[in-house]
């Protein structure tokens, strides 16, 4: 039978004592499109059209996984589990790559099949989940090892729809949104080039999830010329845009944060040094300060009478975000100015408000969850940072415990990270 190996061949071929080869089911592509047969090997660097609504006869395994995968990422799917819209438009580009590159396949196949348990209510990986997730990270380590298919933008489309996975792992029992680490390090290992073509720039321009952990952590490390590939060079033209602009401003903060730190080693305040650090940090202030002025003005005035259902849900979703993000970095730029000012438990009253704000924005998003509003468990981290009444950190602990809860996080999962990322924003020593 083709595709099921025996080591004894079929019987044309037995008859006539000829060796039959093998090849794993994911290495062909067939596809038979209007009584015409293509065959794509991973051996071409061509990517290949995504037949959506054609009539292909799914009798294989590749077709299989590209109609399942256009099933999967249907604009159809409800806001609170779409992938594209939710992760980045990327996914909507890669069923014309799919059959170039057997990471690429495989790690979609694994997103699948997560994506299709968690629909269903399953919050916890089951067997295949793991087993199909373990193959697609194997396949990618392979690839990582060829210096010519791990610069291809397929790989890092797999690295992506890898870390995309990875939601459904995240450490039970902490807060920490630890799926994109991986992603960077892969990142690292493979080397974060300039993009060549359109996928890969919609690839660079879906990289924030790293961006935003950078801020949670130093388990993320990127060089100063990695961080400009992600924040310039990838927004067309729509530099302009206050999503762009505030999302350019939080790529400088993680080195931001590093150098400050470093002056506070070997400087005490006030210091020439660290009044320089102070002046860049007031810079981005300043910078901010408006765009959040303009995102609050779009999301306070969207008038969802003036679009469909579905896409009102859509942009009330983006600006509710966006403006919660906005409000984050501005919050974690005030913690940087007070560090470096030598007055670390000090919260300026902006920062409250600001704190307020985002509290008053997760309340407002809860109906998009779990994906849907998957930033705030960000913008609340940011948020608590802001706030130094007990009762308003306390507010903001069970938020982040409803929204843990919704992507699978045990109801014990405690906010224990809060004190460290905190102390981190504000410059002191852990």
């Amino acid at each position: 039978m083709p595709g099921v190996p025996s080591g004894r061949g079929c019987d044309a071929c037995r008859k006539q004592k000829k060796k039959q080869r093998y090849k794993f089911k994911n290495e062909t592509v067939v596809l038979t499109v209007a009584k015409r047969v293509t065959s794509t090997s991973y051996s071409s660097d061509q990517p290949r059209s995504p037949v959506p609504g054609s009539s292909s006869i799914i009798s294989n395994p590749s077709s299989r996984l590209l109609t399942a995968f256009i099933h999967t990422i249907s604009q159809q799917v409800d806001i609170r589990f779409q992938l594209p819209w939710n992760f980045g438009d990327y996914f909507n580009l890669i069923p014309r790559h799919l059959g170039v590159s057997r990471s690429l396949d495989t790690a979609v196949d694994a997103l699948i099949t997560a994506h299709t348990s968690f629909c269903a209510g399953n919050l916890q990986p089951g067997p295949e989940v793991l087993a199909k997730h373990s193959l697609a990270l194997s396949v990618l380590r392979h690839n990582l090892t060829d210096v010519v298919k791990a610069r291809t933008s397929e790989t890092l489309a797999a690295i992506m729809v890898i870390s995309v996975t990875q939601v459904r792992h995240t450490t039970q029992n902490s807060g920490n949104i630890t799926h994109t680490q991986g992603a960077a390090r892969l990142l690292t290992s493979r080397g974060l080039a300039e993009p060549r073509d359109e996928f890969g720039k919609r690839l660079v321009l879906t990289l924030r999830g790293p961006v935003f952990e950078a801020l949670l952590t130093n388990n993320i490390q990127l060089s100063t010329r990695e961080w400009k590939i992600l924040s310039e060079g990838t927004f067309g033209g729509h530099d302009n845009a206050p999503d762009v602009k505030w999302f350019m401003c939080i790529t400088d903060v993680p080195d931001l944060i590093q150098r400050s730190k470093a002056a506070l080693i070997l400087h005490e305040p006030p210091s020439l040094h660290l009044l320089s650090l102070e002046l860049e940090v007031r810079a981005l202030l300043d910078h901010i300060r408006p765009v959040i002025t303009r995102l609050r003005d779009r999301f306070d005035n969207f008038d969802a009478k003036s679009f469909p259902e579905k896409l009102s849900d859509q942009l009330r979703a983006h600006y509710m975000r966006s403006l919660a993000m906005g409000l984050g970095v501005g919050i974690v730029l005030n913690c940087v100015l007070s560090g470096l000012e030598g007055t670390p438990t000090v919260v300026c009253d902006e920062s409250v408000l600001w704190s307020d704000e985002i509290v008053r924005i997760a309340e407002l998003a809860v109906v998009y969850r779990p994906l849907g509003s998957m930033a705030m468990l960000i913008a609340l981290r940011m948020a608590w940072s802001g706030v130094w009444l007990r009762e308003s950190k306390a507010r903001i602990e069970e938020l982040l415990k409803e929204y843990g809860l919704s992507v699978g996080l045990t109801e014990d999962s405690d906010c224990s990270d809060l004190g460290p990322m905190q102390r981190r924003w504000t410059l002191q020593q852990l």
